[in-house]
């Protein structure tokens, strides 16, 4: 495990750094992007203020899937340009559960995810999300090639991600970097390829 505040990568005015505490309220604003992305039906059903204050707090637990602990920032000039979480694939099981015991405090017994997403054996890349303000800037596959060293880190030879089947320009850099299909999955009401990098 890679500890928080540790620099993963630094060229110049570019680093890739471990979130902090402090780094929360961006954390929230760039997964509720990936949240509308799905097209969740839950989204529907709890305002947009109630379920950032329950992620937040979630965040605030180094075992939910959105945690500060688990996630990897872009820094450009200073300023946060991207982020990527990820965990091993076998800990899928549990990750949710810091933000299932929010939802049912607001009466929500249904989780957020209902769709199986890795597997053991495999270190997942379960987002990435590039600041509006960065984009087109190279930040995605900045982030990307650092995942090798925070896999390694955990012991896992391989990275895994879903890939929306619609999103053909994230599907051409992730085939460019060494990523391959290894099979399709339903998430949300998306169809996506499941990716793999073996990175031995």
């Amino acid at each position: 495990m890679i500890e928080m505040g540790i620099t993963l990568k630094k060229v110049g005015r570019k680093m890739i750094r471990k979130a902090e505490l402090s780094d929360i309220d961006q954390l929230v604003e760039w997964v509720w992007i990936i949240l509308e992305d799905m097209e969740l039906p839950l989204l529907k059903e709890i305002d947009s203020i109630s379920l950032k204050n329950m992620m937040k707090k979630a965040m605030e637990n180094k075992n939910y899937r959105y945690s500060y602990s688990r996630a990897f920032i872009c820094v450009r000039d200073g300023k946060r340009a991207g982020v990527c979480f990820g965990y091993k694939g076998e800990l899928e099981a549990v990750i949710d559960e810091p933000l299932n015991e929010k939802l049912k405090e607001y009466g929500i017994v249904e989780p957020l995810f209902k769709d199986a997403e890795t597997i053991k054996g495999e270190w997942y890349l379960d987002s990435l999300v590039t600041d509006e303000n960065f984009r087109g800037q190279g930040v995605a596959t900045e982030l990307i090639e650092a995942l090798p060293t925070i896999a390694m880190a955990e012991n896992e030879q391989v990275i895994g991600l879903n890939c929306d089947q619609q999103n053909k320009k994230a599907q051409q850099l992730y085939l460019k970097i060494g990523f391959k299909k290894s099979w399709e999955c339903t998430l949300g009401n998306h169809l996506y390829d499941h990716m793999q990098w073996n990175v031995n």
